[in-house]
């Protein structure tokens, strides 16, 4: 009876471990390649560092393409557009408007976007890397969240005037045409002022911002964690550990700055990417699962379907067409 048991565990233990190297495969064979990866819009992928700092005029790039800049998306950049004078038609995965100028958009890494721009457009784009981001953010409470979220803010003009907003921004775009000593503590610097005065001027308008901050810290940490792990479908325990937090805290601060909690914001980031791989790649619903490591496509057919009130087909069906009738 003993070795019947011991061979039924083995046996159990095999298929188990078939199983999961069934998953493995295809999970890698779901590789979202059809969503264009880019380091700069249109050039091959190459590593950012720590000092990776771009800086270059709208027209720049977007007027070698038409003004429309497609879908694509960016591995391991942050990317701040100022928008001076005319009008941008954006997406940034979910968050879709039509903004004219002054205003701000806010790209985080890995988020798919695509802009429209007005031919007459006049404005910046930043572009860092997410070690960079880190390092300024450290010093600066709220940042890190205001650069995590993607955002198509409109500003006012008279705001602005009260910042030095446009003129960091004119100084970061002649310091990046240089080449001189200091070059990379000058552009540090002047991306470091650059945004302190955007969160200055998106924070102006939210009530109890300061008491907030520190919440809002957390919860950026916590969603940089789920970025870098959300198809591992790990329990919030294990996040909170991990934050050197309690479960308690964690979910505070999610309530506090978000109103949704933590296993909300997770499930949310699952959501982002089952709507990228929808809209953006020709993989089935089945690979898109696998891919974002669901064992079961039917459980994620539920999960998808309950939380977007639609399923996945019917969703992926409903964006073609509205793609095609615009």
């Amino acid at each position: 009876m003993a070795f019947a048991s011991e061979w039924t565990q083995q046996v159990k233990t095999c298929t188990f471990r078939a199983m999961s190297a069934i998953v493995d495969r295809r999970r890698r064979a779901a590789a979202p390649a059809a969503i264009p990866a880019f380091f700069l819009y249109g050039e091959p992928l190459r590593t950012t560092d720590e000092r990776t700092i771009h800086a270059e005029t709208i027209a720049a790039r977007s007027s070698l393409h038409a003004w429309h800049i497609r879908p694509h998306r960016h591995r391991d950049l942050h990317q701040v557009l100022l928008l001076q004078r005319g009008a941008v038609a954006a997406s940034i995965d979910a968050c879709s408007a039509s903004l004219p100028a002054p205003g701000v958009l806010i790209v985080p890494p890995a988020s798919v976007h695509s802009f429209r721009f007005r031919e007459d457009t006049v404005g910046l784009v930043i572009s860092f890397g997410s070690d960079l981001a880190r390092e300024i953010a450290a010093t600066t409470l709220g940042l890190l969240d205001f650069l995590q979220r993607p955002a198509v803010c409109p500003l006012a003009r008279a705001a602005i005037r009260s910042t030095d907003l446009e003129s960091l921004a004119d100084m970061l775009l002649r310091e990046f045409a240089r080449s001189a000593p200091g070059r990379d503590m000058a552009l540090s610097g002047l991306l470091s002022a650059l945004l302190a005065n955007l969160l200055r001027l998106t924070r102006a308008v939210v009530p109890n911002a300061d008491s907030l901050s520190r919440d809002h810290e957390l919860v950026a940490r916590y969603r940089q964690l789920i970025e870098q792990r959300y198809r591992e479908h790990a329990g919030i325990a294990t996040y909170a550990r991990t934050l050197g937090t309690s479960e308690t805290r964690l979910r505070k601060a999610c309530l506090a700055a978000t109103g949704q909690s933590p296993i909300e914001i997770a499930h949310q980031r699952l959501l982002v990417e089952a709507e990228r791989q929808l809209r953006y790649t020709s993989m089935t619903v089945n690979q898109i699962a696998y891919f974002l490591g669901f064992e079961d496509p039917a459980y994620f057919s539920r999960f998808f379907t309950q939380r977007m009130r639609t399923s996945p087909r019917a969703f992926r069906n409903g964006d073609r067409a509205a793609t095609e009738a615009d």
